[in-house]
């Protein structure tokens, strides 16, 4: 492991640009593998902290600040941080690479994003990554097994929390692909089609195997048994399908998909309607009692720091051991208001409010995103899904959107002077007539 991370360093060093863009994807697979056994530090981790140590050397870092859209959060993130290793338990080694890998990744990111080639490498990247886990879902889910995951986990070969779910939820196996949980694979496939679909609209060459795929990406959350992944796809998809079925064309189709799926699916609807509903009863899981019950649990221990927190993985070191009914944690608020307090759950919000501002910037549709991540971190937890994940592809839908609009005003610009151009041309010829 230790002589991969030297190459990947060395790769760095001589072509950081393609190293920090191919890196983006595979992150979410790489953060499975510890760097050091015993440790939960991975792979990924050590690969960001050496790509930040280039970072300065690499780029033109002070003007990348400058622009950066996601600075404001990130920075208040850091204070958070700080706060809490200073006046509660300390952290920092743990701290620094965790804020490294999440906050400090994605302004690499942002750095190396000079031209539309990069930007198209770090699509293909992602485009590459996300067909070959949903064609393995696809094999997860004819096999009725993960063998991948089964056989990393049976070697000891990854971190505790990855888990490989065998559950059958509405009907089967809850799919999940590489990821370390169903949930993570659910929220990053449905963020991820978003991303593409914003990009297929802008080609002018439709290609089948794209639209494939993010139909794909659209329906496989559909089959992680988790219903905080389906609030999240459906929010998602809110701005898809009203776009698909303002377009009048194709609307008997369109009516017969529909009513082909509801047909079909009938049953697995009602059912899926049933489990929230009443969510004790009709399928296993976590319910809204249970819920109650981790963020009863954690009230002591908020009290004991409400400002800033306990420390880092307070909840998993401490609350966790001495209260079983804390179980997953599973809400992004219980951990942050126990671990940072409220300066880091305010933080966490503004890094939500950041991406809001900056894509609704750009498209008003832009709002439903972090509508999907702040509702679906609200109702469960997606391990190894970190905001890195979303300011990247944040960062794709801002660089995506500026281009593209530039382009058509360059265009408009060119039909308004051939316009100009055209009458005085028509003028002359009938003078000279």
């Amino acid at each position: 492991m230790h002589v991969a991370i030297a190459i990947y360093i060395a790769f760095a060093f001589i072509n950081y640009r393609v190293a920090v863009l191919l890196l983006a994807p595979w992150g979410l697979f790489l953060g499975h593998f510890p760097a050091v056994d015993g440790q939960y530090t991975s792979i990924f981790d050590l690969c960001c902290l050496g790509l930040t140590v280039l970072l300065p050397i690499k780029t033109n870092i002070i003007t990348k600040i400058k622009t950066y859209p996601f600075l404001i959060p990130t920075l208040l993130v850091l204070v958070s941080y700080c706060t809490t290793n200073l006046l509660a338990e300390t952290h920092w080694p743990s701290t620094i690479i965790f804020y490294n890998t999440v906050f400090l990744y994605p302004l690499a990111v942002w750095s190396v994003l000079e031209e539309k080639d990069d930007l198209r490498l770090l699509l293909i990247s992602n485009t590459v990554f996300f067909a070959l886990c949903a064609i393995y879902a696809l094999v997860e889910l004819a096999l009725d097994q993960n063998i991948i995951l089964e056989t990393i986990i049976q070697k000891r070969m990854v971190n505790e929390n990855v888990l490989n779910y065998t559950e059958v939820r509405f009907g089967i196996k809850r799919i999940q692909s590489v990821f370390c949980t169903p949930m993570s694979m659910g929220l990053a496939m449905a963020t991820f089609a978003y991303v593409l679909y914003e990009k297929y609209k802008m080609m002018e060459e439709k290609n089948l195997l794209l639209f494939v795929l993010i139909v794909m990406c659209f329906i496989l959350p559909w089959l992680t048994g988790a219903r905080s992944v389906f609030v999240s796809a459906l929010i998602i998809l809110i701005p898809v399908l009203r776009e698909v079925f303002k377009d009048g064309r194709f609307a008997l189709l369109k009516i017969g998909i529909v009513g082909l799926v509801v047909f079909v699916g009938g049953n697995w609807i009602l059912t899926l309607i049933d489990s929230f509903v009443h969510s004790d009863t009709a399928v296993a899981g976590s319910s809204l009692d249970m819920r109650l019950m981790q963020f009863a649990v954690i009230v002591p221990f908020f009290l004991n720091s409400p400002i800033w927190g306990n420390g880092y993985a307070f909840i998993w070191t401490f609350v966790k051991a001495v209260d079983k009914d804390i179980l997953g944690a599973e809400s992004i608020w219980i951990q942050l208001l126990v671990d940072y307090g409220l300066l880091g759950a305010l933080a966490y919000l503004s890094c939500i409010v950041s991406i809001y501002r900056n894509l609704t910037r750009f498209r008003p549709e832009g709002k439903f995103l972090p509508l999907a991540i702040i509702v679906g971190y609200t109702l469960s937890t997606f391990l190894e899904l970190e905001m890195n994940f979303f300011f990247i592809m944040s960062i794709i839908l801002i660089k995506l959107y500026a281009w593209n609009d530039e382009e058509n005003a360059r265009q408009n610009i060119k039909e308004d002077d051939e316009t100009d151009i055209n009458p005085k041309k028509d003028l002359q010829e009938s003078k000279a007539d």
